[in-house]
């Protein structure tokens, strides 16, 4: 009976995946981590002989500089505006890139008006509407909220606009048939096949975000990330512009892993059914 409970674990298949997957975590982790590791150990060494370190500075040095913008309290105005910035425009684009792509993906009509329009904008680079947002918008927080809402708009809409256009026309047809009004068909057939494109959008759109206030901040502005890194620059303090980009990348970082966590949990149906993408 002893040797029946020892060996029922090792001959359950279920049981045997979970312990593989327990004993594996650590080693992907490492395996993360070690391109890293050897990234800045590599940078350490090389700050100084190979390069001149008023380039690159030392990770040890924006650490200590890190320390002290944290421990000084100096940091803290500049988060606190980027980190504004960054939320309102990333909202403000998404809402408007969800409304506007399935307005146009319900509708060929408004789509074969105002698609030529939007390509047209899309066209733009949005860096170059930084001078006209300060101008508009001033050198406050409006303008880099504008930027950035505007280049997450873009990217937003389009991956909308394409799932709800993927759409299977005959699927509509059957809903309608079956007696669904449109909010049914809106509620259970659009918006379940756009949200995988809905996410996937905002996901692609945090990057482009931070991008749009850290370029109108380096443009014109009283405070933010984007100043701090440019008067840094101007100082000749790399040790203060790392420490700057490696901010900005904690806050890319922590972003990517909440909209993976929503996007997990809103489309837990995809796993389910087996509709989400193959692992290769």
């Amino acid at each position: 009976m002893t040797d029946t409970a020892y060996d029922a674990p090792s001959g359950n298949p279920t049981a045997r995946r979970s312990l593989a997957a327990s004993a594996a975590k650590p080693l992907q982790w490492l395996l993360k981590l070690l391109p890293g590791i050897v990234l800045l150990l590599f940078w350490q060494w090389a700050s100084g002989r190979l390069i001149k370190e008023i380039y690159v500075s030392k990770p040890t040095a924006v650490a200590q500089r890190l320390y002290e913008l944290f421990a000084s309290g100096e940091i803290y105005p500049h988060l606190w505006t980027t980190g504004q910035e960054l939320v309102f425009g990333y909202i403000i684009g998404v809402a408007g890139g969800v409304i506007g792509g399935y307005a146009l993906g319900r509708s060929p009509r408004l789509a074969r008006i105002f698609e030529p329009y939007v390509m047209a904008f899309y066209g733009i680079p949005k860096i170059a509407l930084a001078p006209l947002f300060i101008i508009w918008f001033g050198i406050g927080m409006g303008s880099k909220i504008a930027l950035a809402a505007i280049m997450v708009f873009f990217l937003v809409f389009y991956n909308v606009f394409a799932g709800v256009r993927s759409v299977d026309r005959e699927l509509v047809n059957l809903t309608l048939i079956m007696g669904a009004n449109q909010r049914q068909l809106t509620s259970h057939v659009f918006l379940p096949a756009a949200a995988p494109y809905v996410m996937l959008g905002m996901r692609l759109a945090i990057p482009y975000s931070v991008i749009g206030v850290i370029v109108g901040e380096f443009t014109s502005s009283a405070q933010g990330l984007g100043l701090f890194i440019h008067e840094a620059s101007s100082t000749y303090d790399p040790a203060g512009v790392f420490a700057g980009i490696v901010i900005l990348l904690a806050f890319v970082t922590v972003a990517n892993v909440l909209a993976g966590r929503l996007e997990r949990r809103l489309l837990r149906w995809r796993a389910l059914s087996g509709a989400g993408p193959a692992d290769i």
